[in-house]
């Protein structure tokens, strides 16, 4: 009787945690929903301003990132990406596909803290990268990405702000 107790104020506790909250599995996703307003691209080159869109629905984080035409671009640039937990594995799955055909699937461990650490598992041309996420604020990220699983140079960054 005490184990069916105890077992029930857990799952209540569980249930009562708002998914921004929640430290693993999806709801620690929850921050990233809604639109966000961001500036980046290669490092070293004028940063082109780009919208970033993130919703989540029965596990998955859908995330699309749309550059219109600035600059040198006659064409707007859009890459989409698809992010869920494997519970089994203890890690997030994301997937991107973008509108030049290029593709990639990386992965990332549970976090503690505001930093997210993401490694590619396979692209489409090859080349293996990592990248870095940090929420610097409720309303703030940036992300640096790196061009091999070992580099230390930077060599894409952006900086995003909730609209």
């Amino acid at each position: 009787m005490m184990r069916s107790v105890l077992a029930l104020v857990v799952f209540a506790l569980a249930c009562a945690v708002p998914a921004g909250a929640q430290t693993t599995g999806m709801g620690a996703m929850q921050y990233y929903v809604g639109t966000w307003s961001c500036l980046g691209g290669p490092a070293g080159s004028p940063a082109s301003k780009a919208t970033t869109t993130y919703t989540l629905d029965s596990g998955v984080m859908r995330q699309w990132v749309i550059v219109p035409p600035q600059g040198k671009m006659t064409k707007p640039y859009v890459i989409s990406f698809a992010i869920t937990f494997d519970a089994k594995k203890q890690h997030y799955v994301q997937t991107s596909l973008d509108s030049g055909a290029a593709w990639g699937v990386s992965f990332a461990k549970p976090w503690t803290g505001k930093t997210e650490q993401w490694t590619d598992q396979v692209t489409n041309d090859g080349k293996l990268g990592h990248g870095t996420l940090v929420r610097t604020s409720t309303n703030a990220y940036t992300y640096t990405g790196y061009s091999t699983l070992t580099s230390t140079k930077a060599n894409f960054l952006v900086t995003c702000k909730r609209s």
